[in-house]
């Protein structure tokens, strides 16, 4: 699969984001970064997939939900909002990254 961006650095730096914002503290470690990591994962094939296309917001958090609820369906009530989080810290590493083009 063709990388489109550093996919263990968007992991690495996602997950940095989530630990200094504090809010899924409850979560271990372990189980954070394995869903940041499937997540991250998930997003850059549908980036692989679409190519030049528009992103649709709606298409990948229904497979980032998805995703989420089958690696850790044990914080199921959490997940929307952590998929939500996530999609804002990748976006902002995109831009730092200066791979995000706005339409």
């Amino acid at each position: 699969m063709e990388e489109l961006f550093d996919i263990a650095a968007a992991k690495a730096k996602i997950l940095e984001n989530f630990d200094n914002e504090g809010d899924f503290s409850f979560m271990k470690p372990e189980e954070l970064s394995l869903v940041i990591g499937r997540l991250v994962d998930v997003d850059h094939a549908y980036m692989v997939e679409i190519g030049d296309d528009t992103y649709d917001e709606d298409v990948i958090y229904d497979r980032l939900i998805a995703a989420a609820n089958e690696t850790a369906p044990q914080y199921k009530t959490y997940l929307m909002r952590l998929v939500e989080d996530y999609m804002d810290f990748m976006e902002q590493f995109l831009v730092d990254e200066g791979l995000l083009e706005w339409e």
